[in-house]
């Protein structure tokens, strides 16, 4: 946090500021202000001139310092960058020769240790490293013992020292517990050796702390290391102990006793076990960073394959996090280290995509694109790949994931390169107008890329490019910087997406602060936008930046966050339900301004505020929010779903309701933790209670929020499932592609029939039947939704011609289901869903219209899951009897002919012969057991797929002299 200043000290640091920015460009009537020019520049002063000369700061050092890269140029910032980069190779070789014995170009000499073998076992981690300069990989996985081959190299233990000079190294696992050869032990005095700069043992002085002791843990780490520096360096002092140091108690220096213990040691060896004496995390690091700050090493050995507090604090302060090493066993097979390359953790990738970057030297012809559905890729294009996908890709990952633990490097010690990094992101940003074009715009276009790539947000600055393309459109600068406190009600379970309405603007910083006591979790974030900028599409191209979702990261009650994103956007709160406690979340919010959204349209209030802000918003997003759908739409497109809707907001959201939300969730079979929200068809609640079956349990809860983006692009397609799911067109409650995205988000592998080529069909349910339900009111009757129009008449063709085959069930399944293309057939194949309607209608009136067989299914599904382990006593409840232990690998044939055939009331295998939906002779046993009589091979003649009952034809018995009705 920065200091109170009084307005005359403001004033100077302002001057220096501004002082800096000058000497930034460079110009020679300012160098005397830059302390480059004569003594009399500064005649005011009292201070010396070679004292003034030195005051100055550099530039990119003022930047690095600040995350400001306003009074730093383009060539200072590569400049920087490339001298940095320029100086691993050696920097890494001195550590080598000094822990390995190996020549100054890395290969083997006379003194060279022999080959190394350590297993750290299941119980480690490898790391990957976040400060890629201070962190230089020592031992990097060349086996998997679990899988007894080469396994994906990992780096297993790295050497650092921190900004102050002082060193550090860390290893995943214990190599003075866990042992390994006598080569890897020989690695380890050469590792103290090189911690401590000593070349002389005698009276080493050695702190402990931290480590698991034989009462908690079948590997004794404690004892072991104190055994083994005590037979390393005979007279070594242990925790102050000199005499027997290997055999005093365990826990001697942990807690609050570390900073007593490290007084005039000369190593600390630390782990991360927390118990079995009472833990205080900020206890522990003050006092390692205060034995740092004296000089005194640190050698971190994790134990254990995932992280806790004391760790994660150890891998802050050094630059590190880990990945669980348990399923791997990533360990060293006769590992030379010789095979260590010259530029340590990918950072020669990084070297060439700068040079590129720096010089427009990129060569990629694009040749090795391809479309998929309309979006360009380019992943498989080699040399862009090689150029500059793969290397900006793993940038990407690591500044994502400092930024998600909301970590402000520019106010940290170290994160050099990744500093510098971001600044030239910035630099490449300033200048940007999109769209870019990969063809038109060339190396331009890589830079603007890059610029998105290495975005960064925990910091006070960031650089803005021209415009933000189709994202948004300018803010202006008069626009007020609000303050607003946002209050959440916790969810009942899982974790609430909270659309704030407030608004980040582009480059102007915001402070968030968590004022509520709770401890549960609460993240933040900016925009809810997947992947939807098609970057490498022409002519538009890069129409938009990317990266445009922040990472999330946590809010800690009472500590403030500062944050300003190169983008804005809508602000999110990501809150985690309840475990006990405070049921509301506050948190306060300064710098932003709003943006649209309506959360109550029976409220007059609200719905005026609503339309004037979205009649005057500076902002492009505009939101829509109810209990259990949220839409996120840009203006454009908002405005486009209003005016379907003649601009009446009412039945704009009263529509949403009643057939995007309710109709979809209800013909699923769930219910909500607020009662009523969801019920069951009558039909529904009748079967479930005469078979016995739970129907309204909390397997049936359906509480998750369903993000809908209307945008420019979805990530794929059109529209692309998920939650959030994503669109190019305007929202339309009524709408087919709003229900088949929610619908992918709703599909269960057991009401799929032939797997996977019905995985663009049994989701269509749900669009299906909301429109034939809109198609029953008076607006519907009089001008009904038509979808798949034709399809009764093409399927019944199909099928009359596969009973005239010699092999009618083979001949149905080639022309229906055997395609495995996207969305083959899809007309057919979703027939055959509804088709199952109506015979459920046909043949057992109980069922109504036929569509609680749907529901039923659904309920049946979860049903199964909720009772693996009661299977016995359900069984023959569910109609599968015959199943003596649970059917875990059940077909979703099978499952939809038994289940299908048992609530209906009738033996449906004709029907699914007829279809060419193949079935085991256990399902057919099953089926057969039911006692039931079979049906006729029907088909119900209708026009389209969402026709109304009254308006389905008198079933046609299918065989090869059959005839189609006219009229359907």
């Amino acid at each position: 946090m920065n200091p109170v200043l009084s307005p005359s000290a403001s004033l100077s640091v302002w001057r220096a500021r501004a002082r800096v920015r000058a000497c930034a460009l460079g110009a020679s009537a300012l160098l005397a202000a830059c302390g480059g020019g004569g003594e009399a520049s500064e005649t005011s002063s009292g201070a010396a001139p070679q004292a003034r000369a030195q005051a100055v700061v550099d530039p990119v050092t003022a930047a690095t310092g600040t995350g400001d890269a306003s009074g730093v140029t383009l060539a200072q910032v590569m400049s920087a960058t490339r001298t940095l980069l320029a100086a691993q190779p050696a920097e890494y070789a001195a550590i080598k020769q000094a822990l390995f014995g190996l020549n100054a170009d890395g290969s083997r000499g006379p003194g060279t240790l022999g080959p190394l073998d350590w297993n750290p076992s299941h119980d480690s981690v490898w790391f990957s490293l976040l400060d890629t300069t201070q962190n230089r990989p020592i031992l990097v996985s060349n086996w998997s013992y679990k899988g007894g081959n080469a396994g994906t190299p990992s780096v297993l233990a790295v050497a650092g020292t921190l900004p102050s000079g002082t060193r550090y190294a860390a290893f995943g696992g214990n190599p003075l517990g866990v042992r390994g050869n006598a080569a890897t032990d020989q690695l380890m005095q050469r590792t103290i050796a090189w911690l401590t700069r000593r070349t002389s043992f005698a009276g080493l002085k050695v702190v402990t702390a931290h480590l698991p002791g034989t009462e908690t843990y079948w590997f004794p780490h404690e004892g072991r290391t104190r055994s083994w520096l005590a037979s390393t360096f005979p007279g070594v002092t242990i925790n102050g102990i000199t005499t027997n140091p290997a055999t005093q108690a365990d826990n001697r220096c942990d807690g609050d006793r570390l900073d007593a213990c490290l007084q005039g040691a000369h190593l600390l060896v630390i782990g991360r076990e927390q118990g079995p004496q009472a833990y205080d995390g900020p206890t522990v690091m003050k006092a390692v960073q205060a034995a740092q700050s004296r000089g005194i090493p640190v050698l971190y050995l994790h134990h254990y394959r995932d992280s806790n507090d004391l760790s994660g604090r150890l891998l802050e302060q050094f630059g590190l996090t880990v990945t669980n090493n348990y399923w791997a066993d990533n360990g060293l097979q006769a590992f030379d280290a010789a095979t260590l390359p010259a530029m340590p953790a990918g950072l020669g990738a990084v070297q060439a995509l700068v040079d590129r970057l720096d010089r427009g030297t990129f060569t990629s012809t694009w040749s090795g694109c391809t479309s998929s559905y309309g979006r360009v890729g380019c992943s498989g294009d080699a040399t862009y790949m090689a150029e500059f996908g793969t290397p900006a890709g793993a940038l990407r990952t690591a500044l994502r994931e400092l930024d998600a633990s909301g970590r402000a490097i520019f106010s940290t010690a170290g994160y050099r390169l990744e500093k510098l990094l971001v600044l030239l992101g910035d630099k490449y940003r300033e200048p940007v107008s999109y769209p870019m074009s990969k063809l038109r715009h060339g190396a331009d276009f890589y830079r603007a890329h890059f610029s998105d790539i290495v975005s960064f947000q925990h910091r006070p600055y960031a650089a803005v490019a021209k415009n933000l393309g189709n994202f948004s459109g300018a803010i202006p600068a008069t626009t007020p910087a609000l303050t607003r406190t946002v209050t959440v009600t916790l969810p009942v379970s899982g974790t609430r997406d909270v659309m704030t309405g407030l608004y980040v603007m582009p480059g102007r910083r915001i402070k968030i602060v968590r004022t509520d006591a709770g401890t549960g979790a609460v993240r933040v974030g900016i925009n809810m936008l997947r992947d939807t900028t098609w970057v490498f599409n022409e002519p538009s191209g890069l129409d938009r930046p990317t990266q445009l979702a922040s990472p999330r990261a946590a809010l800690v009650a009472g500590q403030p966050k500062v944050v300003t994103s190169a983008y804005g956007g809508p602000l999110f709160l990501h809150v985690d339900a309840a475990a006990s406690g405070a049921q509301t979340v506050t948190v306060q919010v300064s710098g932003v301004t709003t943006h649209p959204v309506l959360r109550d349209a029976t409220d007059p209030a609200q719905v005026a505020a609503f339309q004037a802000e979205l009649a005057a918003t500076p902002t492009n997003w505009v939101g829509l929010a109810t209990d259990t759908l949220t839409l996120h739409s840009t203006l454009p497109n908002f405005r486009q779903s209003l005016a379907l809707y003649g601009g009446d907001l009412s039945r704009l959201v009263a529509e949403t309701w009643s057939y995007t939300i309710q109709d979809t969730y209800e013909l699923a079979g769930f219910n909500a933790a607020t009662p009523g929200q969801y019920r069951l068809s009558p039909e529904v609640a009748a079967f479930c209670s005469a078979q016995g079956w739970d129907c309204t349990g909390t397997q049936h809860r359906r509480d998750v929020m369903q993000h809908v983006i209307s945008d420019v692009h979805a990530t794929c397609g059109s529209g692309c499932s998920g939650n959030p799911y994503d669109q190019d067109w305007a929202f339309q409650p009524l709408g087919w592609g709003e229900s088949h995205e929610i619908g992918h988000n709703l599909q269960r592998s057991r009401l799929n029939i032939h797997g996977g080529q019905s995985g663009e069909v049994s989701n269509n349910i749900f669009p299906v039947h909301k429109r034939m339900r809109y198609n029953l009111t008076p607006a519907g009757l009089a001008s009904p939704l038509v979808d798949r129009s034709g399809t009764g008449k093409a399927v019944f063709d199909t099928l009359k011609a596969a009973q005239a085959s010699t092999d009618p069930v083979a001949s149905a399944y080639a022309a229906i289901w055997s395609d495995p293309a996207y969305a083959a057939n899809n007309s057919a194949r979703l027939m055959f869903y509804r088709q199952l309607v109506e015979h459920a209608r046909h043949h057992n009136p109980a069922l109504g219209d036929g569509w609680a067989l749907m529901t039923l299914l659904h309920l049946l599904d979860r049903n199964f899951d909720a009772n693996k382990a009661n299977w016995p006593a359900v069984a023959a409840s569910y109609g599968f009897g015959t199943y003596a232990s649970f059917p875990s690998s059940i077909s979703g044939n099978d499952f939809m002919l038994v289940a299908a055939s048992f609530i209906v009331g009738r033996d449906l295998r004709p029907l699914f012969d007829l279809w060419g939906v193949t079935y085991t002779a256990t399902a057919a046993a099953q089926v057969a057991a039911h006692g039931r009589t079979p049906v006729e091979p029907l088909l119900f003649p209708m026009s389209q797929v969402s026709q109304i009952p009254a308006r389905v034809g008198a079933p046609v018995r299918v065989n090869a002299a059959a005839s189609y009705p006219s009229g359907y």
